[in-house]
């Protein structure tokens, strides 16, 4: 009988059960989880893992009645107080609900503004192009990634716009080039975006012209153990915290999974590169056969860039860091030790603890997973259970608040201020010594608020401000600050 019951729960859950509206619901503290779900059966789920380590499911089901998000889901970034969740397909096949290939929420309180189940569309008034990846250029626009190039997003007016030239697939859009031409992963860096094409290699925007001016390729290599040139691939990009850009490499354009025990550093204001030896058999993972946003990430509080072993969907249990200062390559955690191995992108740094949040399952075919959290000396701080379910977790995204984007950018000076939350609604509190001035400025340099600190966190509110940008200085810092 028992057994009867616990799975008689367990088909409620997975069918998406017990996901009433919360009415006023708000998602902080904590991370994100994007899933792919259980491809065939049903449409992609985001869960949240609080501070407190309690787990909500079924975000986007809870939050929006009768809504839900398209097949696939690999990417979710937030970006000026929303969250761009990208699927690959619009539906699954075993789903009754149509979601989008692009999912636009409130990232705080996940209510859905928009979605899109087409990102373009051929002659025929079909879809052309599965979805990848998304990346915030301002508080106007953003670029979303294909597997059939890149498009423009208009923010202002929730649209999508216009490919960028010179970024489509070169083998066309048909269904036998859903995984050949496609563009990944993309990194803003100044005035620039660089996204990793499949086959074209670097992409290098201008982003005030939305225009392509610069391609960077993969070298073409003559291969002992093939006896014939193969013209290398990339595979992903991060951005270190010295703003340098690293660079995966694949074996090949052609989406085999195969990569190589070497990076590429990019510097994104010369366009130089140089070329990073990795120990053998470390190589960043590839999965261009099958997109997802890759296990490699870097940490915003150290020189660090992190990766997991390259053991595909199935069998990376290990994470690697490479310390750029030091020039020195460690194993930092191997998952193997506690019986669980890392799935899909896997892991991501949290941008102000510098902790490791990673997603494990048990074994494949088993709907068991659960999210650890690691330091990134290699400790295991906590392990975080699920309620059973083939989640097939995609990829870490962390609340905006949380970013170390609310500390102020260093004018003069090295007093810390914090700023938080940004976006703001209502209110902010700023973090910084007593008796520091804090004004607040428009886009037109008019002052809008001045006070002296009287305690280390002080309370503005911000209610009566118009919605817009604004400038905080407080101890010789500014940052740019959003009200919404």
């Amino acid at each position: 009988m028992n057994k009867i019951f616990t799975l008689l729960m367990f088909l409620l859950v997975s069918a998406g059960a017990f996901c009433t509206g919360s009415g006023d619901a708000e998602y902080k503290n904590g991370v994100f989880i994007v899933n792919e779900d259980w491809y065939g059966h049903q449409n992609s789920a985001v869960n949240f893992l609080s501070d407190d380590g309690q787990w909500t499911y079924r975000v986007i089901q809870k939050e929006n009645e009768g809504m839900e998000l398209g097949s696939t889901s690999q990417f979710g970034a937030i970006h000026d107080g929303k969250f761009y969740i990208v699927s690959k397909q619009e539906k699954d096949p075993g789903a009754a609900i149509v979601g989008g290939r692009l999912t636009v929420c409130n990232a705080v309180t996940m209510k859905i503004l928009k979605q899109f189940p087409v990102i373009s569309k051929n002659e025929e008034g079909k879809s052309n192009a599965d979805g990848r990846a998304f990346v915030g250029i301002d508080e106007h626009k953003g670029y979303i990634s294909t597997n059939n190039g890149i498009y423009v997003f208009d923010i202002d007016n929730l649209e999508i716009g216009a490919q960028i030239e010179g970024s489509a697939n070169p083998e066309g859009s048909g269904y036998g080039s859903l995984y050949r031409g496609q563009v990944g992963n993309m990194i803003k860096a100044g005035n620039y975006v660089f996204a990793i094409h499949q086959s074209l290699g670097v992409l290098v925007i201008d982003i005030k012209e939305d225009k392509i001016i610069k391609t960077i390729q993969a070298p073409l290599e003559f291969d002992e153990t093939k006896e014939k040139e193969i013209q290398r691939g990339f595979g992903s990009i991060v951005q270190s915290k010295d703003q340098s850009l690293w660079i995966s490499v694949c074996f090949d354009q052609i989406g085999s999974g195969n990569a190589l025990d070497r990076l590429y550093k990019l510097d994104p204001e010369t366009m130089d590169t140089l070329r990073v030896e990795l120990p053998k058999g470390w190589s960043v993972p590839s999965s261009w056969y099958a997109w997802t946003a890759d296990g490699f990430c870097a940490s915003t509080k150290e020189n660090r860039i992190y990766w997991k072993n390259n053991g595909g969907w199935f069998a990376s249990t290990k994470i690697y860091c490479y310390d750029i200062d030091t020039q020195v390559f460690s194993e930092v955690y191997d998952t193997s030790k506690i019986g669980w191995n890392i799935y899909g992108a896997g892991f991501r740094i949290h941008p102000v603890t510098d902790e490791i949040y990673c997603s494990l399952f048990h074994e494949f075919l088993e709907p068991t997973y659960q999210t650890v959290r690691i330091s990134t000396e290699g400790e295991l701080l906590n392990e975080y259970s699920m309620i059973n379910n083939y989640w097939f977790p995609a990829i870490p995204v962390f609340p905006e608040v949380e970013k170390g984007g609310n500390s102020l950018i260093n004018e003069t000076g090295s007093q810390e201020v914090r700023v938080y939350p940004n976006p703001c609604v209502e209110y902010m509190y700023v973090e910084t010594e007593i008796g520091t001035t804090i004004a607040l400025y428009n886009l037109s340099g008019q002052n809008v608020y001045e006070a002296i600190s009287s305690g280390e966190k002080e309370l503005i509110h911000t209610a009566e401000l118009p919605k817009g940008t604004y400038i905080l200085k407080a101890g010789g810092k500014a940052a740019k600050i959003i009200k919404h």
